[in-house]
């Protein structure tokens, strides 16, 4: 089984770009709670659904970063968008500040939303497959597999691709600071 929509996911870097080349029927947007709305938010805003979340990017409890109310309120959208699947074939772009660890772990939580919570190492696949550098935010995971109840099925491909890629968020650290590392395993 696959999703039912297609799914993008980026960053600031890319959203001006992102958004007339994909077309999002529905926008998956978190930012920093101070950062600034991007303005191609305007481009055809009404053609689309939107979310705009707002919290740190940290993987532990933190009265700035991810909360149960945030991941209630990604899976009310993506549940949103799987009613419109019956009409079209809708269009999810999720974005962050880097398009590596929010948007990657609020695009699984859409994928597993979609696909069950017996198919969570199949959405975490397809995950991969949509995204060049993926590092899920583990606190947002956590939080979503507490809230469907999954009983740890949601964290197992994480944590299992974690430990098989320990070293590649350094890789992709170093990358984006432009030191010529690209090692990753």
């Amino acid at each position: 089984m696959t999703a039912r929509f297609d799914v993008r996911i980026g960053g600031l870097h890319s959203i001006g770009t992102d958004i007339p080349s994909f077309r999002p029927t529905h926008l998956l947007g978190i930012l920093d709670p101070f950062y600034p709305e991007p303005t191609c938010y305007d481009q055809e805003r009404s053609a689309r659904a939107m979310l705009l979340l707002r919290f740190l990017d940290v993987d532990v409890a933190d009265p700035d970063g991810p909360a149960a109310a945030h991941v209630e309120s990604i899976i009310a959208f993506v549940d949103e968008l799987r009613v419109a699947c019956g009409r079209s074939r809708p269009r999810l772009l999720v974005h962050c500040h880097a398009g590596i660890s929010r948007s990657t772990a609020s695009a699984y939580i859409a994928l597993v939303r979609e696909m069950g919570l017996d198919r969570t190492a199949e959405a975490f696949q397809h995950l991969l497959q949509v995204t060049a550098s993926p590092w899920p935010n583990r606190r947002l995971v956590s939080l979503a597999d507490e809230a469907l109840a999954a009983k740890g099925r949601l964290l197992a491909p994480l944590d299992a691709y974690r430990t098989a890629n320990r070293h590649r968020l350094v890789a992709m650290m170093g990358a984006a600071a432009g030191d010529g590392s690209d090692r990753s395993d």
